[in-house]
Protein backbone atom coordinates (compact mmCIF):
# COMPACT_ATOMS: atom_id res chain seq x y z
CA UNK A 1 0.00 0.00 0.00
CA UNK A 2 1.20 3.53 -0.70
CA UNK A 3 0.03 7.14 -0.53
CA UNK A 4 0.65 9.49 -3.42
CA UNK A 5 0.74 13.22 -2.67
CA UNK A 6 0.60 15.30 -5.86
CA UNK A 7 3.17 17.88 -4.81
CA UNK A 8 5.73 15.41 -3.36
CA UNK A 9 8.28 13.64 -5.53
CA UNK A 10 8.22 10.39 -3.57
CA UNK A 11 5.28 8.22 -2.59
CA UNK A 12 4.74 7.26 1.04
CA UNK A 13 5.08 3.47 1.00
CA UNK A 14 4.11 1.11 3.79
CA UNK A 15 6.84 -1.47 4.28
CA UNK A 16 6.53 -4.36 6.73
CA UNK A 17 8.42 -3.69 9.95
CA UNK A 18 8.64 0.08 9.44
CA UNK A 19 6.73 3.21 10.44
CA UNK A 20 6.57 6.18 8.08
CA UNK A 21 7.92 9.42 9.53
CA UNK A 22 7.67 12.63 7.50
CA UNK A 23 9.75 15.55 8.73
CA UNK A 24 9.15 18.84 6.92
CA UNK A 25 11.26 21.94 7.44
CA UNK A 26 9.36 24.00 4.88
CA UNK A 27 6.48 25.51 6.88
CA UNK A 28 4.25 26.09 3.87
CA UNK A 29 4.52 22.46 2.80
CA UNK A 30 4.01 21.25 6.36
CA UNK A 31 0.76 23.19 6.61
CA UNK A 32 -0.32 22.07 3.16
CA UNK A 33 0.11 18.35 3.73
CA UNK A 34 -1.43 18.43 7.21
CA UNK A 35 -4.37 20.41 5.86
CA UNK A 36 -4.90 17.89 3.05
CA UNK A 37 -4.92 14.93 5.45
CA UNK A 38 -7.18 16.86 7.82
CA UNK A 39 -9.66 17.48 5.01
CA UNK A 40 -9.61 13.78 4.16
CA UNK A 41 -10.39 12.87 7.76
CA UNK A 42 -12.97 15.56 8.56
CA UNK A 43 -14.44 16.61 5.22
CA UNK A 44 -13.59 13.39 3.33
CA UNK A 45 -12.28 15.48 0.46
CA UNK A 46 -8.83 16.06 -1.01
CA UNK A 47 -7.74 16.33 -4.62
CA UNK A 48 -4.06 16.04 -3.76
CA UNK A 49 -3.87 12.69 -1.93
CA UNK A 50 -4.47 9.26 -3.43
CA UNK A 51 -4.25 5.83 -1.83
CA UNK A 52 -3.10 2.75 -3.74
CA UNK A 53 -2.98 -0.98 -3.09
CA UNK A 54 -0.40 -2.19 -5.59
CA UNK A 55 -1.52 -0.41 -8.76
CA UNK A 56 -5.19 -0.13 -7.78
CA UNK A 57 -6.45 3.17 -6.38
CA UNK A 58 -8.46 2.82 -3.17
CA UNK A 59 -11.34 5.01 -2.07
CA UNK A 60 -9.99 7.23 0.72
CA UNK A 61 -13.38 7.47 2.48
CA UNK A 62 -12.92 6.64 6.20
CA UNK A 63 -9.33 5.56 5.63
CA UNK A 64 -7.56 8.22 7.72
CA UNK A 65 -7.69 9.41 11.31
CA UNK A 66 -5.55 12.48 11.96
CA UNK A 67 -4.58 13.28 15.57
CA UNK A 68 -3.58 16.87 16.31
CA UNK A 69 -4.68 17.46 19.90
CA UNK A 70 -2.94 15.34 22.53
CA UNK A 71 -4.64 17.11 25.43
CA UNK A 72 -8.25 16.13 24.71
CA UNK A 73 -8.45 12.40 24.10
CA UNK A 74 -12.14 12.34 24.91
CA UNK A 75 -12.66 14.06 21.57
CA UNK A 76 -10.52 11.48 19.76
CA UNK A 77 -12.30 8.58 21.45
CA UNK A 78 -15.73 9.91 20.49
CA UNK A 79 -14.80 9.18 16.88
CA UNK A 80 -15.08 5.49 17.78
CA UNK A 81 -18.60 5.59 19.25
CA UNK A 82 -20.46 4.25 16.22
CA UNK A 83 -17.86 1.57 15.53
CA UNK A 84 -17.94 0.57 19.20
CA UNK A 85 -21.73 0.13 19.14
CA UNK A 86 -21.50 -2.02 15.99
CA UNK A 87 -18.80 -4.12 17.64
CA UNK A 88 -20.86 -4.66 20.80
CA UNK A 89 -23.97 -5.63 18.81
CA UNK A 90 -21.97 -8.26 16.96
CA UNK A 91 -20.27 -9.58 20.10
CA UNK A 92 -23.27 -9.71 22.48
CA UNK A 93 -25.13 -12.99 22.05
CA UNK A 94 -28.88 -13.21 21.47
CA UNK A 95 -29.63 -14.34 25.02
CA UNK A 96 -27.85 -11.31 26.48
CA UNK A 97 -29.53 -8.98 24.00
CA UNK A 98 -32.97 -10.30 24.95
CA UNK A 99 -32.18 -9.87 28.65
CA UNK A 100 -31.06 -6.27 28.08
CA UNK A 101 -34.26 -5.52 26.14
CA UNK A 102 -36.37 -7.16 28.88
CA UNK A 103 -34.75 -5.09 31.63
CA UNK A 104 -35.01 -1.94 29.49
CA UNK A 105 -38.76 -2.49 29.04
CA UNK A 106 -39.23 -3.05 32.78
CA UNK A 107 -37.44 0.22 33.51
CA UNK A 108 -39.66 2.04 31.00
CA UNK A 109 -42.76 0.59 32.63
CA UNK A 110 -41.67 1.91 36.03
CA UNK A 111 -40.94 5.35 34.59
CA UNK A 112 -44.31 5.36 32.81
CA UNK A 113 -46.09 4.48 36.03
CA UNK A 114 -44.41 7.40 37.78
CA UNK A 115 -44.98 10.09 35.16
CA UNK A 116 -48.64 9.07 34.66
CA UNK A 117 -49.32 10.54 38.10
CA UNK A 118 -48.88 14.03 36.64
CA UNK A 119 -51.53 15.85 34.66
CA UNK A 120 -49.26 16.36 31.69
CA UNK A 121 -49.19 14.68 28.25
CA UNK A 122 -45.90 12.87 28.88
CA UNK A 123 -44.62 9.99 26.77
CA UNK A 124 -41.54 7.79 26.80
CA UNK A 125 -39.84 6.82 23.60
CA UNK A 126 -40.10 3.06 24.11
CA UNK A 127 -37.77 2.09 21.29
CA UNK A 128 -36.39 -1.26 22.41
CA UNK A 129 -34.05 -1.78 19.47
CA UNK A 130 -30.72 -3.01 20.90
CA UNK A 131 -28.80 -0.48 18.81
CA UNK A 132 -30.72 2.46 20.30
CA UNK A 133 -30.55 1.01 23.81
CA UNK A 134 -26.76 0.85 23.66
CA UNK A 135 -26.58 4.36 22.20
CA UNK A 136 -28.82 5.70 24.97
CA UNK A 137 -26.55 4.04 27.53
CA UNK A 138 -23.85 6.52 26.40
CA UNK A 139 -21.05 3.98 26.66
CA UNK A 140 -17.67 5.72 26.78
CA UNK A 141 -14.08 4.54 26.52
CA UNK A 142 -11.99 5.21 29.59
CA UNK A 143 -8.81 7.03 28.62
CA UNK A 144 -5.55 7.39 30.54
CA UNK A 145 -3.53 10.24 32.02
CA UNK A 146 -0.39 9.09 30.18
CA UNK A 147 -0.07 10.11 26.53
CA UNK A 148 1.66 6.91 25.39
CA UNK A 149 -1.04 4.75 26.96
CA UNK A 150 -3.72 6.73 25.13
CA UNK A 151 -1.88 6.28 21.84
CA UNK A 152 -1.63 2.54 22.45
CA UNK A 153 -5.35 2.59 23.22
CA UNK A 154 -6.05 4.12 19.81
CA UNK A 155 -4.11 1.29 18.20
CA UNK A 156 -6.07 -1.25 20.26
CA UNK A 157 -9.35 0.30 19.13
CA UNK A 158 -8.31 0.25 15.49
CA UNK A 159 -7.25 -3.36 15.85
CA UNK A 160 -10.19 -4.72 17.87
CA UNK A 161 -12.86 -2.80 15.98
CA UNK A 162 -11.18 -3.70 12.68
CA UNK A 163 -11.63 -0.19 11.26
CA UNK A 164 -8.69 -0.43 8.85
CA UNK A 165 -7.67 3.23 9.01
CA UNK A 166 -4.29 4.91 8.85
CA UNK A 167 -3.46 6.89 12.00
CA UNK A 168 -1.62 10.16 11.37
CA UNK A 169 0.07 11.87 14.33
CA UNK A 170 1.06 15.53 13.96
CA UNK A 171 4.17 16.78 15.80
CA UNK A 172 4.08 13.79 18.13
CA UNK A 173 7.85 13.83 18.59
CA UNK A 174 7.49 16.97 20.67
CA UNK A 175 5.70 14.96 23.36
CA UNK A 176 7.34 11.51 23.43
CA UNK A 177 10.92 10.50 24.09
CA UNK A 178 12.93 7.98 22.05
CA UNK A 179 11.97 4.98 24.18
CA UNK A 180 8.27 5.86 24.06
CA UNK A 181 8.34 6.42 20.30
CA UNK A 182 10.00 3.08 19.66
CA UNK A 183 7.45 1.38 21.92
CA UNK A 184 4.64 3.01 19.91
CA UNK A 185 6.26 1.94 16.64
CA UNK A 186 6.75 -1.63 17.83
CA UNK A 187 3.16 -1.86 19.10
CA UNK A 188 1.67 -0.56 15.86
CA UNK A 189 3.77 -2.97 13.79
CA UNK A 190 2.86 -5.92 16.04
CA UNK A 191 -0.85 -5.10 15.69
CA UNK A 192 -0.52 -4.42 11.95
CA UNK A 193 -1.88 -0.88 12.31
CA UNK A 194 -0.46 1.63 9.85
CA UNK A 195 0.67 4.91 11.37
CA UNK A 196 2.38 8.02 10.00
CA UNK A 197 4.16 10.74 11.97
CA UNK A 198 4.30 14.20 10.40
CA UNK A 199 6.54 16.74 12.11
CA UNK A 200 7.28 20.38 11.39
CA UNK A 201 11.01 20.00 11.96
CA UNK A 202 13.79 17.55 11.15
CA UNK A 203 15.36 15.42 13.87
CA UNK A 204 18.97 14.25 13.50
CA UNK A 205 18.49 10.75 14.85
CA UNK A 206 16.72 8.00 12.98
CA UNK A 207 14.99 5.68 15.42
CA UNK A 208 14.44 1.96 15.25
CA UNK A 209 11.56 1.02 12.88
CA UNK A 210 11.60 4.42 11.14
CA UNK A 211 11.33 4.94 7.40
CA UNK A 212 11.97 8.67 7.28
CA UNK A 213 10.98 11.15 4.57
CA UNK A 214 12.72 14.49 4.94
CA UNK A 215 11.62 17.63 3.11
CA UNK A 216 14.05 20.45 3.78
CA UNK A 217 13.44 24.19 3.60
CA UNK A 218 14.37 24.18 -0.11
CA UNK A 219 11.84 21.39 -0.81
CA UNK A 220 14.56 18.85 -1.50
CA UNK A 221 13.42 15.35 -0.51
CA UNK A 222 15.50 12.64 1.19
CA UNK A 223 14.55 9.14 2.25
CA UNK A 224 16.35 7.28 5.05
CA UNK A 225 15.55 3.86 6.46
CA UNK A 226 16.71 2.47 9.82
CA UNK A 227 19.08 -0.45 9.29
Amino acid sequence: MKISVDYLENDIEFIDGYVNVIEIENKEYFYRIVNDFYNLDIKELSNNIKLFDNLNEINTLNKFNIILNYFNFDFELKKYNNDLIKYLINEINDKEKNEIIKQYNLLNQKINKTINQFELPLLINNDNDINNILKNAKITINNNTELLNNLLLLIDLENILNINRILIFINLKQYLNKVELEELYKYSIYNNIKIILIDSQCYKDILKYEYKYIIDSNLDEFMIRYN
